[in-house]
């Protein structure tokens, strides 16, 4: 991947391929770099290459969940690439009954919280306050 010229590349890591398609093309409309992936564990290994100046990262994922990615992405990104964390749900709340909320997305290192019943213009709206 080429170093970034000044285009803000973002990540989206979604096991919803047609969630992944349909965000990508819409954020490219934007001018932003997009690179996407269906595969957290995929995506973990590649993004120390890609340096994205943003993730949006779906939370129900299978291999490595998005509260796992997170904890992970601390020891990677945050030290190479001050990178930010959207989280992107539907859930209202975690399995042990936590209400997902912008409160709950701070403390395991996220930057702020999408869900993804959002309109397109809130979302870019959150994305462009980040980078």
């Amino acid at each position: 991947m080429p170093e970034n010229t000044g285009v803000k590349r973002i990540v989206i890591i979604d096991d919803e391929k047609s969630f992944v398609e349909i965000f990508s093309f819409a954020l490219k409309s934007y001018g932003y770099e997009v690179i996407g992936y269906s595969d957290s564990a995929e995506a973990l290994k590649n993004i120390q290459i890609d340096k994205p100046n943003l993730i949006i990262l779906d939370l129900l994922m299978p291999k490595i969940n998005g509260f796992d990615f997170i904890k992970h992405l601390r020891n990677v990104c945050y030290k190479e690439n001050e990178c930010k964390v959207i989280i992107l749900t539907n859930l209202d709340e975690t399995e042990s009954g936590l209400k997902i909320d912008d409160n709950l997305i701070k403390s395991i290192g996220g930057d702020a919280l999408i869900k993804k019943t959002s309109n397109l213009n809130e979302i870019i709206a959150k994305i462009k306050n980040l980078v």
